[in-house]
């Protein structure tokens, strides 16, 4: 189970970054972009997760007519809801109540849809929803809204999927908030949408969401072992005494450009660069806890590197060539960043002078962007192979073509023959027919069996040729 969120910001203990994968897991958890405009609306949401009439299902006759969905429209959905309130029918999907709990949860089916709410009925929720949060001044954007999906394989049951996104608004802080919760299984993949409300409905505070993503993925792992499903990688892992541990950070990938960069111009970039010589050495700073500014700077120092503010930021440079191009620090090591060390080491220091003579102001190896990357013998080599490789690719061509011969379809000599064959027809029927009706029926006999006959040699002609390509 892994979260992806355009917000999540990590909670750790260390400067350490906690990067979740984000490979296929058999219990996902997506937290999807909320609207710029903080417009997210609950007649919109609860709709959507409530109504898949416009979805086909496998199913269904395709007709030249044109689908006639329901409209989402504000107006249109509340439309919907007062003909519920005054039991008009003029909204066909049926809503069957299938389990009702001392805590007032309900469950129901809703055109075809399992759900669940605590509000007091599934049709009002999203009147109720709006409601409890119109009396929040403060809290702009009170929709909150997460996905959780299961793999092919993995075929939870309803009552394990709602059991599921009760634990994950409880762990979020929100029990006793109104929400929805709606199961599809018309995809690839089963998976429930959750709909909770941020504004609690006896307070009227709303619920601070900071570092949500982080506690989706550590509910996740609870729940992996509680029924039983397959563990995925996060940022949550199951450590020693089972007790649930950070996962040891992942580095991203490199910027894009630079690789196409090595691979054109032959030369190595200086991103490259910097994570083979000071990855591995930053890394050893960070583990034993007493990194200071003043050994970073040494650590790039010796390597011909420096680290400078550029921005909100920190950036590498080639020391040599202080003008020259600049890599992002945290791409060559996440933890490189000016909020996560000011954090821990105070604000940002400047290198030292680098004046007197120290043995730990050496520069041990520099940055040469002029030096080839690949070797010119084995590139040399190389260019041979593939030389030789093409002219023993000409010469067999070469050969192929002259021993090669057209075979004759003889494709004119068997048109000349079908014609001759139907001229001797019509021959025949005018020396043996002297009544000049029939004559003529017989023709016209003889002429639509010569159209079909070359029709018919025609496409032996057709196969005959498919065959020969």
């Amino acid at each position: 189970m892994t979260c992806w969120s355009p917000f999540e910001m990590p909670s750790m203990p260390s400067i350490f970054p906690r990067l979740a994968s984000s490979s296929q897991s058999p219990m996902n958890v997506i937290i999807p972009p909320k609207r710029g405009d903080k417009g997210s609306s609950f007649n919109r949401l609860v709709s959507y997760i409530s109504d898949r009439g416009d979805k086909p299902k496998d199913d269904d006759l395709v007709s030249a007519a044109p689908r006639q969905n329901a409209s989402r429209t504000k107006k249109a959905m509340f439309d919907r809801l007062v003909d519920y309130a005054d039991r008009n029918d003029g909204d066909n999907r049926v809503v069957v109540i299938t389990d009702v709990f001392p805590d007032g949860r309900q469950r129901l089916i809703s055109g075809g849809i399992s759900c669940e709410t605590n509000c007091f009925s599934w049709e009002t929720s999203a009147a109720e929803m709006n409601m409890v949060a119109a009396q929040s001044r403060r809290c702009q954007d009170p929709v909150y809204h997460f996905i959780l999906s299961w793999r092919e394989n993995e075929l939870p049951t309803d009552a394990q999927i709602f059991e599921c996104a009760e634990h994950c608004i409880r762990q979020l802080g929100m029990e006793g908030h109104q929400y929805v919760t709606a199961i599809h299984q018309d995809t690839d993949n089963t998976h429930c949408h959750v709909a909770v409300n941020r504004v609690n409905p006896i307070t009227y505070k709303a619920a601070a969401l900071w570092n949500d993503a982080d506690t989706l993925q550590k509910s996740c792992r609870v729940l992996e072992r509680k029924y039983g499903f397959i563990q995925d990688n996060g940022s949550w892992q199951w450590g020693v005494n089972d007790q649930l541990v950070r996962a040891p950070f992942r580095y991203g990938s490199a910027p894009q450009g630079t690789v196409p960069l090595q691979v054109y111009s032959n030369t190595e970039s200086l991103y490259h660069y910097a994570v083979r010589e000071v990855r591995e050495k930053l890394s050893e700073l960070i583990k034993s806890r007493e990194i200071t500014w003043r050994k970073i700077h040494l650590a790039l120092h010796e390597r011909g590197l420096g680290l400078r503010e550029q921005g909100e930021g920190l950036v590498i440079y080639d020391f040599l060539r202080p003008e020259g191009p600049v890599v992002k620090a945290s791409s060559v090591h996440p933890t490189l960043t000016k909020f996560r060390l000011e954090a821990h080491i105070g604000a940002f220091e400047g290198p030292p002078t680098f004046e007197h003579e120290e043995w730990s102001y050496g520069i041990f190896s520099t940055y040469q962007p002029a030096f080839e990357l690949r070797d010119k013998d084995v590139r040399f080599d190389r260019r041979q192979a593939r030389a030789e490789a093409r002219l023993d690719l000409k010469m067999r061509y070469k050969r192929y073509r002259e021993g090669w011969e057209k075979p004759d379809l003889h494709v004119k000599d068997r048109y000349q023959q079908v014609a001759a064959r139907y001229q001797a027809m019509k021959a025949d029927v005018k020396r043996s027919q002297h009544d000049p009706l029939l004559r003529k029926l017989l023709y016209r006999v003889a002429e639509f069996d010569r159209m079909k006959a070359m029709a018919e040699l025609r496409i032996e002609l057709r196969e005959e040729r498919q065959a020969l390509a």
